[in-house]
């Protein structure tokens, strides 16, 4: 052979070295590290996440397997026009936090509440519940901020170009749809994502783990002490009864009733991001006079003295429904889109990039 000939079959020896190596040092990183965003999740409630990291403007999908998360697509995405965290109305940055979709708005409905302008949010949007609690308590004001679609492409290539939204193309948005559920679905958004140790990783989620058991454990058996202990004393609020020591004295008078109640919980998801936890769960109660089951969310910071404790709780039938029970394995489907198309939805003009399909990766 000649010398050409015996050079090309060591660039090929070469190559494939090199990308047995790249396979090989990322099964070894998927396998020692973890995201620090997601703690824990469930086949149920949290099936699938979306991790939204602002520095890189990529939207990561994971999905829950064998109680862990694993990568499975990447999208590009941009943000808000301005770099940093949302804190007001109007400031163009795309707020960091932990959110769950609350509502759909299809491309028909959005240009029947904005006409002509609606164009711009592409095949359909989906709202994010901002301002959340912790927004609330840090004094944020705004609203609006949807994961949505566009109609001119090419402004997902500048990266910031929002008006504080994510924006998605749009068969990518039809793509992640399959995976959302409305009052379920829960998305990470933060500047960088962190990868732990699986060491460092389990030490984190064991912390939060065991603020919720001690919780749990104080409601059962009605130790008012303890249970009060769970709770951050100054920055706790409650939509009803406003701050902690209206809360502590009305669950004082609840615990003083006659019986105990039976409580038990499933389905647990525990999220982080920057200062703040988020433990999501089915809570079952069952007492002399109520009977009901509905998810719980538990918002948590750490006090002065690095515990963690509850500062709000939300409790809500929403996205609950009878036919999908926690049994009941979840399956994608095009439930949010008459057609996989854009451009059979759309009804106007639409700049698709060529590329749009690049950019997405099946881990």
């Amino acid at each position: 052979m000649t010398q050409s000939v015996w050079k090309q079959l060591d660039n090929m020896k070469a190559t494939k070295t090199l990308f047995a190596l790249i396979l090989s040092t990322t099964l070894f990183a998927q396998a020692k590290f973890l995201p620090a965003n997601i703690l824990q999740s469930d086949n149920y409630l949290s099936h699938h996440i979306l991790v939204a990291e602002k520095s890189t403007h990529k939207l990561y999908l994971y999905e829950t397997q064998s109680d862990e998360p694993r990568l499975i697509k990447t999208f590009q995405i941009a943000t808000g026009k301005k770099a940093g965290n949302k804190i007001f109305q109007g400031d163009h940055r795309t707020p960091e936090g932990i959110y769950h979709f609350s509502e759909f708005l299809p491309h028909k409905s959005l240009l029947e509440r904005h006409g002509k302008a609606g164009e711009i949010y592409g095949v359909g949007a989906f709202v994010m519940n901002y301002p959340n609690p912790i927004d609330r308590l840090k004094g944020k004001t705004g609203g609006g901020i949807w994961l949505h679609s566009t109609n001119d492409e090419t402004r997902i290539d500048k990266g910031l170009d929002s008006r504080g939204c994510l924006v998605a193309h749009n068969k990518h948005l039809i793509d992640l749809s399959q995976y959302i559920e409305l009052n379920k679905t829960l998305i990470v958004v933060t500047h960088d994502v962190k990868y732990l140790k699986r060491e460092t990783w389990q030490r984190n989620k064991n912390s939060l783990t065991k603020t919720l058991n001690k919780w749990l454990e104080a409601w059962q058996t009605e130790n008012f002490e303890s249970y009060k202990e769970q709770y951050h004393t100054s920055k706790f609020r409650d939509y009803r009864h406003k701050n902690y020591k209206n809360y502590m004295n009305y669950k004082r008078a609840v615990f003083s009733n006659p019986g105990t109640p039976e409580i038990s919980i499933e389905n647990v998801s525990i999220l982080k991001n920057n200062d703040y936890a988020v433990i999501t769960f089915i809570q079952n109660y069952n007492s002399n006079t109520i009977t009901d089951t509905g998810k719980k969310t538990l918002y948590l910071m750490k006090d002065l003295y690095y515990n963690w404790k509850i500062v709000a709780e939300e409790w809500t039938k929403s996205g609950l429904e009878k036919e999908h029970g926690p049994s009941v394995a979840f399956k994608p489907r095009l439930k949010f889109f008459e057609s996989s198309n854009p451009k059979e939805i759309f009804t106007s003009q639409l700049n698709l990039k060529d590329d749009s399909s690049e950019g997405v990766s099946n881990n």
